[in-house]
């Protein structure tokens, strides 16, 4: 969900709001101040059943009638005994107060105390039983929590209520088991409202009944749901609808269904224009849309920017205003990362908002171009050096911290999308929304996929940047010594951070000359290292990680030695990047003197293919790029041979 430090507090004025301006790249709509609510306090129970169906009944005759924040309701909950062992009881979350718990006609004792509810089930159930319960409950509580409720007034333009959980408050307005780990199979939501209102709902309008002053509104949910994700709003909301054609087969075509309060129906046609185009942008790199409809329920007063409920995002009013395209593509993106794969566990919680923070950018890329997507991400960066609280992205004690949940998510999304390439990248989020599609994922489920995908082992690129806190810190320098018109520029990297040792990175040099330019690529892996170029140009310049690919700190120190005797250079033929590859590759080596190296590429028969060098190079590390256009997918193999040494290594080109 994108939560917003903009209307991050509660008690923001409206007139406040709306004055901010809301797609910058710096505008963080998010759900919850985690600034108060610390992951150690979501409690857990214990978990020995998996819930099949939730069907949900809540009564807000009264509640949207009569301003009263008090409701009864029933949910009947189908569970399957999972345990390795028997089971007589069973425990829900419930901040609520339970009437009853019925179980074929027939009461059962429970306990509901300190928001667990310990059900006594009428007899031992072994594993893989199923229990079917109905839950008599009533909310008697009045504060905004779980489940908000807003009278008319100037500003709010008709009563209003709605649920509002992530991360774990739907126990406030429904017993259940509230975990993101658990997704049910399907749920049912059925809710009452006076005549006149509409009560939206996750999956598809099932019925409408009216009878009297009340009308029932019944929504399905055929894919299995987080109880996070489970969500209603009911106001006296005009609707409007858009058609969105898939572009996989059968070619589908489904509803996006928005709803707002009528003085707002214009506003909200113009702000909703592109969400076809947001959902050919994320089909395009992440697969085909995984539910039944999407939509849009609009609500105020709100103290969040929007939320991902499944298949029908909850939205901040000002985002119609203020015309929010960033928070709308941000919501929608979580349907993939989030709602079809959601984060097993609230430590893993950059694996959604880092994803969605991600494809924000990721729209912009598609509909403005790179230059777009690299100032969004510069942004971001920015950002997070100002703000940075100094704890890794994984397991953090703040949840919803825009710095390292959203920002420093998607910029390691960003360096991964580097390291790996285009191809290599997008087909392992491919695969690990595939192997995980309606359930949940782990930070190390997504390392495997990216290790499965790749045919590499990327456990080094985690323990830097998702299991460790903050970034990189380089010092470099460079020095250029010219020979017969030859130009050999040495380069020295040094990393002096404290709190890791060292950050094994590709990183782009920018060498500028009098009329042009190149880009080479270094892959560090020391302390300190050193690599050395020849040209037949003047270097004027050079520029560290020009696309700032790279989290960190790097500054030039020209008092720093370029030669340090510490640095003993070696023959070594170094792995290519990336590999596998598709179309695109660099082979790097470095030699110890100066000698004439020759580098071949073979089949995997040993049929010569092509030589890729066969020149003089000077001491120190070189590299080559190999385009593989012209090759079909395969394994193949490149040697490097001087007249005292000669290597192999494997290659894996992927089309």
């Amino acid at each position: 969900m994108r939560k917003t430090f903009l209307i991050l507090l509660i008690n923001i004025v409206y007139n406040t709001i709306y004055s901010q301006s809301v797609d910058t790249e710096l505008f963080f709509e998010c759900k919850k101040d985690i600034g108060l609510r610390k992951i150690e306090q979501n409690q857990t129970i214990q978990h020995d059943f998996d819930i099949l169906y939730y069907d949900i009944n809540v009564n807000w005759y009264n509640v949207l009638k009569n301003s009263n924040k008090t409701y009864s309701g029933k949910v009947r909950i189908v569970a399957r005994v999972d345990t390795l062992i028997s089971t007589n009881q069973i425990y829900l979350n419930s901040y609520l107060t339970i009437d009853s718990v019925i179980k074929n006609n027939s009461p059962l004792n429970f306990n509901n105390s300190n928001g667990v509810l310990t059900i006594s089930l009428d007899r031992t159930y072994n594993q893989n039983e199923v229990i079917d319960l109905e839950i008599y409950f009533r909310r008697t509580r009045t504060d905004n929590l779980g489940f908000y409720f807003y009278a008319k007034s100037q500003q709010t333009l008709e009563n209003i209520a709605y649920t509002m959980t992530e991360p774990s408050d739907a126990r406030y307005w429904f017993p259940c088991y509230d975990d993101p780990s658990n997704k049910a199979d399907s749920i049912r939501l059925r809710i009452i409202v006076p005549a006149g209102y509409t009560a939206t709902g996750n999956g598809i309008l099932e019925s409408i009944q009216t009878i009297g002053d009340s009308t029932i509104f019944v929504w399905f949910e055929r894919h299995p749901i987080t109880t996070y994700l489970i969500a209603t709003c009911a106001s006296k909301y005009s609707k409007f609808v858009q058609t969105y054609t898939s572009k996989y087969p059968p070619y589908e075509t489904f509803e996006i269904q928005n709803y707002q309060w009528s003085a707002d129906s214009v506003r909200s046609v113009y702000v909703m224009r592109n969400i076809g185009l947001m959902m050919e942008c994320f089909e395009t790199y992440y697969g085909k849309y995984p539910f039944d409809k999407y939509g849009h329920g609009v609500v105020y007063p709100f103290s969040f920017g929007g939320m991902e409920h499944q298949s029908i995002s909850t939205i901040h009013r000002s985002w119609l205003v203020n015309d929010s395209q960033s928070g709308l593509a941000h919501e929608l993106a979580h349907q993939w990362w989030g709602d079809l794969v959601t984060c097993e566990t609230w430590k893993d919680i950059w694996l959604n908002e880092g994803f969605a923070t991600f494809s924000e950018d990721l729209y912009k890329e598609y509909t403005q171009g790179k230059s777009a997507y690299f100032s969004s991400m510069n942004s971001r960066a920015n950002y997070y050096y100002n703000y940075n609280p100094g704890y890794p992205i994984y397991n953090p004690p703040q949840l919803f911290n825009a710095a390292i949940s959203y920002y420093k998510g998607a910029l390691v999304l960003n360096m991964l999308r580097y390291v790996l390439g285009d191809s290599l990248f997008f087909q392992s989020l491919i695969n690990y929304r595939n192997q995980f599609l309606y359930s949940t994922a782990t930070t190390n489920d997504f390392k495997n996929v990216i290790n499965q995908t790749t045919g590499e082992d990327f456990s080094y690129f985690f323990d830097q940047w998702i299991y460790q806190p903050n970034h990189p810190v380089y010092v470099y320098n460079w020095k250029v010594n010219s020979s017969n018109q030859n130009y050999n520029l040495t380069f020295f990297i040094k990393q002096t951070q404290n709190h890791y040792s060292v950050y094994k990175m590709p990183i782009e040099l920018k060498i500028q000359f009098a009329n042009s330019d190149t880009t080479v690529k270094i892959w560090n892996t020391q302390r300190e290292q050193s690599f050395t170029f020849a040209f037949k140009d003047s270097v004027v310049n050079l520029i560290f990680d020009p696309q700032n690919y790279i989290i960190k700190q790097a500054t030039r120190d020209i008092s720093l030695a370029v030669f340090d005797q510490n640095l003993n250079l070696k023959y070594e033929l170094f792995q290519n990047y990336p590999n596998p590859f598709n179309n695109q590759t660099t082979i790097q080596f470095s030699i110890p003197q100066k000698e004439f190296v020759i580098i071949k590429l073979f089949s995997i028969t040993g049929n010569e293919i092509k030589t890729l060098a066969s020149k003089e190079f000077s001491p120190g590390a070189h590299s080559i790029s190999l385009d593989a256009h012209d090759l079909s997918s395969g394994v193949y193999f490149y040697t490097l041979s001087t007249k005292s040494y000669k290597a192999t290594k494997k290659l894996v080109l992927i089309k």
